[in-house]
Formats: structure tokens, C-alpha cells, sequence
């Protein structure tokens, strides 16, 4: 039986285990889709014209052989590397043929799961002009900030790009299991810390009758698998209320350390995506990140804008019991009928 152990902590092992610069050497993570494939996706795109993009099953937004490749990167995505970058060469997309063709493809991919208490499945990633710092159920997606480094929802999240910034807004990503190791090895103390309980804000969007914050590791070894849950931001925010316990000084100096080893370009891959692009990754063993950008003037029309799936996959691993509780990852235990053994 799969357990959730603190003690006797190991490293992570496999091919989830790599740094920025290993991979910023090799294309490997970056797949160019060919002309057959891209003709696919534009056939599929024509056969769904006029539909809402929620509606569509893979069925109806068929893309011939291009539906084995796209399992096969789902399998690299959960099971190995821990992400890729789609380059599709469909720059010129207009709003409602990115919805449809993320959510197409995303039928290939996964499960939908629900991103909010609005139980929203698909997201628009862009700047709303609100304030993170004075309205505390806004997230960070929904303005121009920074997003620091942390996971989405589901077992995978899949984020297109519709439109780049003027300025900005690079992507970071970073394997969780190679900071977590390099941890453990500097600061054993520390590690250990992170596998113990901190209380996370859900900003607004607990799921119906869950409490408004969570409570579990940033770290969790369970099932023979590391798995990863944080979001520093949303970690400080919970100490608002006086109902949380006080982070401690061991606490914060752990969370100072992943920090600082997430922000290092020895450790992570900092890329640019262009408009047309998709970069699909795990949100167990991988955590990613945001640098702060510019629009242009707001009568242009022309904003950055992203969209954004979670997904969850049939023949995920066994969850730790304590993401049952959880909004990120709560709705996996059902719509892909997991359950924690």
C-alpha cells in the first residue's frame, strides 16, 4: 500500500531529474510539428468552424496520425521529461480558433478539470488591469506581474500562446525534483521541513464546502514518487487570517532556499513563446514561472493573451490522500476516477 512518508528522505530519481542549461544544449523538448501534421490541425480547425469550443470531443476535432504523436508527448509530459514545447507554426489564430484548437487538442491530452469556484475549464491568460495587492481573491494570471515560480492544477497544464507582450513576459520552467534534491543535499534540515504541512490561501476559489485555505507539504513522497504542490505567494497570503499558524523562522528559510534555487538560471530554462506555440507540462515534478510584461497601449486591442488548460489523465499515478482536499487537484479523484490506496 502506497503511504505518505516524512522520514528517511531519498532523492528523486529519473528523467524528471535535469537543469535548465542540460536541456537549453539540446532541442529535445521543443517538437516542430511537420506540414501533414499542421494541415491536420488546420482541417480540424475548418471541420469545427461555428462550434463552441467546449463542445468538441476528439471526434470532432480530428487530426489523423498527429493523435499518436500527441500521446506520445502526453506520455513524456507525465512520465518522463515533465514537459515540451509544441511549436505549431499557426501564428495568425484569431480568438475563437485558439480556443478550439487548444481544447481539440487537448481532447488528445487529457481530462479537463475545472480551474476555479466558477468551475471554469478553459482560461484566458491576460491582463485585467486589477490589482493583485489590494483585491486578495485576484490571481496572478489576471495581471502583468510576475508570476512566480509555482504548479497549476491537474496532472498537466497546457498553455497556448494567442498573442506575445511588447516587452516581457518570458517563460521559466524548473524540475521540482532537482531543486528538491540539491536541497537535500546542502540542507537535509531544510528538505525535511518541506515535506511537513504549510498552510496555502486558495484566494477566493476553495472548492464547495472545503475550507478557504490548505493545509500539506510542499514535498510529498508517496507511492515511490516525489510530488510537488507550492505557490509561495499564496503560502504568505494565509497569514492574513489569525486563524493560521505563524510560519516559522526554519519555514521561511526553506522556502527562501527553493526560491532561490528556482530563480537560478543554473537550474531552470527560461524560453520565449511565439504566438501559435504550446508548452504542455507536469505539475508534479516541474513548477514554472513568469517574468513581468508590458502591453500595448489598451486602445490597440492587441494584449497579451494566453489560454489555459488543466488536465487530468486516465493512467496518472496514485495521488497522495491529502490533494483530495485541495482545489488544484481535488477534482482528479473524480473525473479520472482515482483514488488515493
Amino acid at each position: 500500500m502506497p503511504t505518505t512518508t516524512n522520514d528517511n528522505l531519498k532523492p528523486a530519481q529519473g528523467t524528471s531529474c535535469w537543469t535548465g542549461p542540460q536541456l537549453a544544449g539540446s532541442s529535445s523538448w521543443i517538437v516542430e510539428i511537420s506540414d501533414a501534421d499542421r494541415a491536420a490541425i488546420k482541417h480540424a480547425l475548418d471541420a469545427s468552424e461555428g462550434r463552441d469550443a467546449l463542445s468538441l470531443t476528439a471526434a470532432d476535432f480530428p487530426v489523423g496520425a498527429f493523435a499518436e504523436n500527441l500521446a506520445a508527448l502526453r506520455r513524456e509530459a507525465a512520465f518522463g521529461t515533465g514537459f515540451f514545447l509544441l511549436r505549431t507554426g499557426l501564428g495568425d489564430l484569431n480568438e475563437e480558433q485558439a480556443r478550439r484548437m487548444i481544447w481539440g487538442m487537448g481532447q488528445y491530452l487529457g481530462i479537463p478539470q475545472i480551474q476555479d469556484a466558477r468551475r471554469t475549464l478553459l482560461h484566458d491568460v491576460r491582463d485585467t488591469g486589477v490589482d493583485l495587492k489590494k483585491q486578495p481573491d485576484v490571481r496572478t494570471y489576471q495581471t502583468n506581474e510576475a508570476q512566480p515560480f509555482h504548479n497549476d492544477g491537474g496532472d498537466i497544464f497546457a498553455l497556448l500562446c494567442r498573442r506575445q507582450s511588447t516587452g516581457g513576459g518570458r517563460s521559466l520552467i524548473v524540475s521540482a525534483h532537482t531543486v528538491f534534491n540539491e536541497i537535500l543535499r546542502r540542507r537535509p534540515d531544510l528538505a525535511k521541513v518541506l515535506t511537513e504541512p504549510f498552510y496555502f490561501d486558495a484566494r477566493g476559489q476553495a472548492l464547495p464546502g472545503r475550507p478557504w485555505y490548505q493545509a500539506l507539504p510542499i514535498f510529498q513522497y508517496y507511492g515511490g514518487h516525489w510530488f510537488v504542490m507550492y505557490k509561495r505567494h499564496y503560502i504568505d497570503l494565509a497569514q492574513r487570517s489569525d486563524e493560521i499558524p505563524r510560519l516559522t523562522d526554519a519555514q521561511i528559510e526553506a522556502m527562501d532556499l527553493l526560491d532561490e534555487l528556482c530563480d537560478d538560471p543554473s537550474f531552470h530554462l527560461s524560453f520565449e513563446m511565439s504566438p501559435g506555440d504550446m508548452v504542455v507540462g507536469n505539475n508534479f515534478t516541474t513548477l514554472h514561472a513568469r517574468t513581468a510584461f508590458t502591453d500595448p497601449e489598451p486602445t490597440s486591442g492587441e494584449k497579451r493573451h494566453m489560454l489555459r488548460l488543466w488536465l487530468g489523465i486516465e493512467d496518472g499515478l496514485a495521488l497522495p490522500p491529502a490533494f483530495a482536499e485541495t482545489r488544484e487537484f481535488g477534482p482528479l479523484f473524480e473525473t479520472t476516477k482515482r483514488i488515493a490506496i
